[in-house]
């Protein structure tokens, strides 16, 4: 955990993800921590630029400006493909990352997701929705986290799909436990369907009323998750990438955490105890790592 963090991206291009992580993404940044010393610099990289993605649209003042941020990074994504040379420090690290083998289509994809987030009033009209969503935005990181673990040998499909799922079912757990986050912005991401079987609604969410009906939508979500941190378990083990790629498998280890919180705590997304943070959370991570099992 206190081995320095190595890589071809560049000293100051890690520096400055890793403190932007540490501020913003608690989670990302322990498995950065906790990942292989080689994958350390490019991961912290990577989640990096993810973090910049998905604090768009709370930056800024009215959708379009996060339709045209979203775009410029496209384009930079574009840049890089071509061979071009950009001032941005993080466009400049998935460059160098790009040359190394990190596949750019999931971020992409990624990006494209994200164009959502730019609508508040925007929702998930059902449970395939949302998990779409997921899918496509940290499920697509896990799988481009995957190409990057692997580099030089390439990702196999197998591990791409224990990534992509691992990655899917963080998402959604992330989704339930920053629930009451975005309601207090009037935005809900849980699905409308099942709200509505559940007598929930998404008005009452906004209005940040209780609902004693809400415990059982985020249930089914959890149930969700749980299948495919399960499926993505079931991959892996298959896989004799399994120990080359654990760097972008160790998310899933902390949804698994976080649903047993939830559980414990009715899940009821608003308990307080049900969305803290653990000081065991950096161990659950050495302890996938060592033994190469999420």
């Amino acid at each position: 955990m206190t081995e320095p963090v190595e890589g071809d991206a560049g000293a100051t291009y890690v520096q400055e993800s890793l403190r932007a992580l540490r501020q913003g993404d608690r989670d990302r940044f322990l498995c950065v921590l906790a990942a292989p010393p080689r994958q350390r610099a490019g991961l912290a990289t990577l989640y990096a630029f993810n973090l910049e993605i998905a604090g768009i649209a709370e930056k800024v003042s009215e959708p379009m400006l996060a339709l045209i941020r979203l775009q410029w990074w496209r384009d930079a994504l574009d840049e890089i493909a071509a061979g071009g040379r950009h001032r941005h420090y993080l466009v400049r690290a998935l460059q160098e990352l790009a040359a190394e083998g990190l596949d750019l289509a999931p971020l992409r994809r990624l990006l494209d997701a994200r164009e959502i987030d730019a609508d508040r009033d925007a929702t998930m009209p059902d449970l395939a929705a949302m998990v779409a969503y997921a899918e496509a935005t940290a499920g697509a990181l896990g799988e481009a986290a995957a190409t990057l673990c692997v580099a030089g040998a390439g990702a196999g499909a197998e591990l791409r799909q224990a990534a992509r799922s691992a990655g899917t079912a963080y998402g959604l757990v992330g989704l339930l436990r920053a629930t009451p986050h975005l309601a207090r912005r009037r935005i809900v991401r849980l699905p409308i369907d099942l709200m509505r079987e559940a007598g929930s609604s998404a008005d009452r969410l906004r209005d940040l009323r209780p609902d004693a009906n809400l415990p059982r939508v985020t249930a089914e979500v959890a149930d969700r998750a749980r299948s495919l941190l399960l499926e993505a378990r079931g991959i892996a083990q298959g896989t004799a990438e399994r120990r080359a790629g654990i760097g972008a498998l160790l998310p899933a280890r902390l949804a698994a955490a976080q649903l047993e919180r939830l559980a414990r705590y009715g899940y009821d997304p608003f308990a307080a105890g049900a969305v803290a943070e653990s000081g065991l959370d950096i161990w659950r991570l050495l302890t996938a790592r060592w033994s190469a099992r999420i």
